[in-house]
């Protein structure tokens, strides 16, 4: 009951002194200074002095209790601590200037309810290389600025988070973790754990709760790593590409072929080369192409044949497999300087040029690779000579060639070889007009003994009757031996044309006089000979001549002529037109132009001759007498004689 009543007038002493006094102490020792403790325990926090003569000295606090434990010393004690923002001091009062005080640091925590760990916005698995957001809840916690987050992924701290609030009430705290999870973090933990760190003061270890553990399942791929892209495999042998498929949930694997299931491993034949599909297929799915390529020993040789070749001929052996890797080829024969091995395309040829009977006997061939071989033998044999021969005929026609068609020849030319050696002539009579030369890109087979050359004419009126003939020539040797020349029969040609009407002899306009007769002429060339046929009106005239008779308006107008044959018809058009003769009335104009002409130069030549040649006089005391030429009369009987005057006077 002291200690109770002590505790309380320290409490009013103190409310005194605070208004007068001063709060920091010297006199003061406190054990210890500061204090940790959990929320609901107790604790005790003593107060000494080294002042012998005090007037008091106690505890300021809202909870607890005040116990003198010394002559010189007081414990303030709690037996419950659940009042979290308290600030208690021990005072002590010397005289009377006021009591002096020392506050007492003190920390009360809470460890959290609960810590729990979970993933934001999503549930399942993750997918690799996705963003995630981790949240950890923390529950109840004081006080919150002494609280660490910590991070785990398995036993590794991946992250911590601290928190700046002040209060030092029980709160709830939230803290969030950012991860990429790749194929690795498949069925990791990761966890979260609130640490609480109360300095040297709190407790040892540092309080600590741990979530329970949020497993990570990742589902990745399904990738597809083939060693290569292209894989080869032995015919009759078994094979696997060698492909492996990662991924989370393992994926299913299935292989295609032209869009048809394949299992492997499989005995492999030589129609399943070619591209296949890898199919992977789990949440989502990925495709690969490889090529596979079988390889396989040659097999059986083809088309290398017995053989007859005519003498003096070239001739050839073929020998072809199939294989993979190409095959090589061997050949065993009988030995001469004539003949040669080409390998062309997987193919060998084997020439016999201009072939002898050495070049008769067994001719082996054989194909191999490196894994196996195979071989043929066959036997040449020399045959008799053919008799060479060419022909000529035109394309698709027969019968006479029209004028102004083109039309093609062809020159047909039997058992003549080798035909890098041919050359084929051609002649219109006998001027040549074109040479065609022969090699394999054109024949495609330098042993063929049938060839044919074409030649284009243009069909033309002056061709009718010429003949055309081909000629093939044939030197196998370099030197000029063994010329070989074949001609072909002629080719007569008739040409056809249509009739052509000569325009110099009918004008398209001719005039008549009236009353007179005229001879319209239509002339026309052609093969064969045209018919001619004049229509006037209704009038029709078959030749080539109109007569008309005797020329009036009746028989002015359009005179048609038509020249026909069986090229094509040829039609002209005259007009006819009608002139009046003016030829009697022109004769009499000129006639009376010349008598008027005439009439006018002879009195012209009067008057001169009368001047020049008859003359003027004058009379000189003439008597009358009879009249004469030289003397003038005065009409009187009587005469004047007269004077010649010259030829001035007279113009005087």
């Amino acid at each position: 009951m002291c200690q109770r009543t002590l505790f309380v007038i320290s409490l009013g002493l103190l409310c005194l002194y605070l208004v007068t006094g001063t709060n920091a102490s010297s006199n003061l020792r406190l054990d210890p200074p500061r204090i940790v403790a959990s929320y609901g325990s107790s604790i005790s926090a003593t107060c000494s002095t080294d002042v012998a003569d005090y007037l008091i000295m106690g505890w300021e606090a809202p909870i607890g209790k005040s116990e003198k434990t010394g002559p010189k010393m007081v414990t303030w004690i709690v037996g419950n601590l659940t009042e979290w923002d308290m600030k208690p001091s021990c005072f002590i009062s010397v005289n009377t200037d006021g009591p002096e005080e020392l506050p007492l640091s003190l920390t009360i925590y809470k460890i959290p309810d609960s810590v729990s760990i979970s993933t934001v916005n999503h549930t399942g698995p993750m997918i690799e290389g996705r963003q995630y957001e981790l949240q950890c809840d923390i529950q109840n916690v004081a006080p919150v600025g002494n609280v660490t987050m910590k991070w785990y992924k398995g036993d590794t701290q991946v992250g911590n988070s601290t928190f700046t609030q002040s209060s030092k009430y029980p709160e709830n705290l939230l803290a969030t973790l950012q991860i990429s999870p790749s194929r690795d973090d498949n069925g990791v933990q990761y966890r979260c754990e609130a640490e609480l760190d109360l300095g040297p003061e709190g407790p040892q270890p540092l309080p600590a709760v741990m979530s329970d553990p949020l497993n990570i399942t990742v589902h990745y791929g399904p990738e597809i790593l083939c060693y290569s892209g292209n894989f080869t495999a032995i015919r009759n042998e078994e094979f696997t590409p060698n492909c492996t498929v990662q991924g989370h949930p393992t994926p299913e694997i299935t292989w295609y072929k032209e869009g048809v299931t394949v299992l492997f491993p499989k005995i492999m034949d030589i129609n399943d080369a070619g591209q296949y599909i890898l199919n992977a297929s789990s949440y989502t799915h990925a495709i690969h192409p490889v090529e596979i390529q079988v390889l396989y020993a040659p097999f059986e040789i083809k088309e290398l044949e017995k053989t007859t070749i005519n003498q003096n001929y070239d001739g050839v052996l073929k020998c072809s497999s199939v294989s993979k890797p190409r095959p090589q080829y061997n050949w065993t024969y009988p030995q001469a300087d004539n003949v040669k091995v080409e390998n062309v395309d997987g193919v060998s040829l084997l020439h016999l040029d201009y072939i002898t009977r050495n070049n008769t006997g067994n001719y082996t061939c054989t194909a191999y690779n490196h894994l196996g071989e195979t071989s043929q033998s066959v036997q040449v044999e020399m045959g008799a000579t053919q008799t060479s021969s060419a022909s000529i005929t035109t394309v698709n026609h027969s019968g006479p060639m029209i004028e102004g068609t083109q039309y093609e020849l062809q020159c047909d030319v039997q058992y003549v070889a080798p035909v890098q050696h041919i050359k084929v002539n051609w002649y219109k009579g006998t001027t040549r007009l074109n040479s065609q030369s022969f090699n394999l890109s054109q024949t495609g087979n330098k042993y063929q003994t049938n060839l044919f050359s074409t030649l284009r004419v243009f069909s033309n009126r002056t061709d009718n009757g010429a003949q055309y003939k081909c000629v093939a020539e044939l030197t196998p040797k370099a030197d000029g031996r063994h010329r070989i020349s074949v001609t072909s029969e002629p080719l007569n040609i008739t040409v056809h044309y249509k009739p052509v009407i000569n325009i110099e002899k009918l004008p398209s306009v001719v005039p008549v006089f009236r009353g007179y007769q005229e001879v319209l002429v239509c002339e026309a060339e052609g093969y064969p000979a045209p018919t001619i046929i004049w229509t006037f009106k209704s009038h029709m005239v078959m030749g080539e001549n109109y007569t008309i008779e005797e020329a009036t308006n009746e028989n002015v107008g359009l005179y048609t002529c038509t020249a026909n044959n069986s090229v094509n018809t040829t039609i002209i058009v005259v007009k006819v037109i009608l002139k009046e003769d003016y030829l009697p009335l022109i004769a009499g104009f000129v006639a009376l132009v010349v008598v008027i002409t005439s009439v006018f130069f002879i009195v012209i030549y009067s008057i001169y001759y009368k001047n020049t040649k008859m003359g003027r006089y004058m009379v000189e005391g003439a008597k009358p007498n009879a009249q004469n030429g030289n003397v003038a009369q005065n009409g009187k009987d009587s005469a004047i004689p007269m004077k010649k005057l010259s030829q001035y006077s007279i113009s005087l």
